[in-house]
């Protein structure tokens, strides 16, 4: 697996809680290092994408489209709104997506049977073939990643991320 064109340096979460409890003498800093630890999962989550889309010529966006789309059941077919919807996307920022997917002939757009004023979207057997491949290549690059890991410890990191995502949405409700 090739790695991401910038390497990505950050401090390190227990150096930066060093610094703190320096900086901040006799305050509990307890809490920042995971949520530090995060940010920086988030920073190398996002170079992962990119380094597994890259091969195909595809942003994070367009494949989560093309990912959306397959998951749709038989039709592989949603309308806009639903993309926005799943995805959490604006319309103006789905609406870039799905032009720049269909000039790729990943997807087409039609009228929808059931809204005159509406359109669908659905896969084409190259969205279909493209988004086959991307999710064989996110797999083996997952499985690449992970392995290395116990499953008991894997169920033990999936269990802490549950918890942790569990308590953000709490926190901010939607």
């Amino acid at each position: 697996m090739a790695s991401p064109a910038r390497p990505l340096r950050a401090l390190p979460p227990d150096a930066l809680a060093a610094d703190l409890r320096r900086e901040h003498p006799g305050v509990d800093v307890s809490t920042l290092p995971p949520l530090v630890r995060l940010a920086r999962l988030v920073d190398l989550g996002d170079a992962f994408q990119r380094t597994v889309l890259a091969p195909f010529s595809l942003a994070v966006g367009d494949y989560m489209v093309l990912s959306a789309l397959r998951r749709a059941g038989a039709a592989q077919e949603l309308t806009p709104s639903q993309l926005c919807g799943r995805l959490e996307r604006s319309s103006g920022g789905m609406t870039k997506i799905l032009k720049r997917l269909e000039e790729q002939g990943l997807v087409r757009r039609a009228p929808d049977p059931d809204d005159g004023r509406g359109s669908r979207v659905a896969l084409t057997a190259a969205g279909l073939k493209t988004q086959q491949r991307v999710f064989e290549a996110f797999l083996s690059a997952s499985r690449d990643l992970l392995d290395p890991l116990p499953a008991a410890q894997r169920r033990e990191v999936d269990r802490a991320l549950r918890t942790l995502v569990d308590a953000f949405e709490t926190f901010l409700p939607a």
